[in-house]
Formats: structure tokens, C-alpha cells, sequence
């Protein structure tokens, strides 16, 4: 009996380890779909972003979002912002392939996990948030930051939670 629950605790364990590394992959998959979709201007890409709470580049897209008194206003929202997500995008001519080194970043609470690419020749990283809520995955944050000294930060990135 006493063997049986070892072996039982391992397959837990491993199956926990398995699902967690799997989770990671998903969320870089979806954060690349997501900011690739969205460069691209792709309507469909607004069922993967969380509008009530979605910030991008410091600004609270999600509080705009929530004051729109109806569905109809909310829609053309959604198409603004993804619209003018590809204009910016495309008026510096910058290209999806100008972010690359897509990894897993850090695990900020057991429904929070943040991925991360590299821009411009490690000096910038963009970072993008997703919130798990059961099932669903949502991006819930864009955000780039300046990558000051690129050693302290990849130090400073080691230490994160994974």
C-alpha cells in the first residue's frame, strides 16, 4: 500500500511538471498569435484580448472599454484599437519578425504569467500578460519596456519564477 502511494505521488508530480512546462509553450504561443495577429490587424485576434482589463503601453484600454454605454459603441472599439494597433505598427516599419526570442518570462500569481520578446537588438522586450481564468486564456497587458544594461537585466530575469 505504502508503495502505491509513493508511485501515486510521483505520477502527480510528473503529470504537475508536465502541465506546468505545457502551460508556459501555450502561453507563448498565444502571446506571438496575438501580438502577430494584431500587427496584422486581424478582427478575430479581439476574442483573445480581455477588454474589460486590457492595458496596452501603459494605458488603461480596459477603462475606456468598460465606460462604452453599449455593445454596438464596444464593437467599433475593438475595431479602432486593433486598427490603430497596425497603423502605429506599420507606420515606424517595423515588421512581426522585429520581435523574436519569444520565452516564458515569469509567473506573477497561479493565474497570471508573462511572456516576453526581444525588440530591437536586445534593447527593448516586450511583455505580454495573460490571466488564466479556468480554461480561458486572455491577454490582459502589452507593454514594451527599455532594456537599460542588458547583463543586470538577463541576471535579473534568471531569478524570476518559472
Amino acid at each position: 500500500m505504502k508503495r502505491m502511494t509513493v508511485k501515486t505521488i510521483m505520477a502527480g508530480a510528473a503529470a504537475f511538471l508536465l502541465l506546468t512546462g505545457c502551460a508556459a509553450k501555450d502561453d507563448v504561443k498565444l502571446a506571438r498569435q496575438v501580438v502577430t495577429q494584431l500587427v496584422q490587424g486581424r478582427y478575430s485576434v479581439r476574442k483573445l484580448l480581455d477588454w474589460e482589463n486590457l492595458k496596452a503601453m501603459e494605458y488603461s484600454v480596459g477603462a475606456d472599454y468598460k465606460a462604452l454605454p453599449n455593445d454596438k459603441e464596444r464593437e467599433s472599439y475593438q475595431r479602432s484599437f486593433i486598427d490603430g494597433f497596425k497603423r502605429g505598427f506599420m507606420d515606424q516599419g517595423a515588421k512581426v519578425n522585429a520581435f523574436y526570442n519569444w520565452r516564458f518570462l515569469a509567473k506573477v500569481d497561479p493565474t497570471l504569467n508573462i511572456v516576453a520578446a526581444n525588440v530591437h537588438d536586445d534593447k527593448f522586450l516586450l511583455l505580454v500578460a495573460i490571466k488564466h481564468a479556468g480554461r480561458t486564456r486572455k491577454v490582459v497587458e502589452l507593454k514594451i519596456v527599455q532594456i537599460l544594461d542588458p547583463q543586470k537585466f538577463r541576471e535579473m530575469e534568471q531569478g524570476f519564477v518559472k
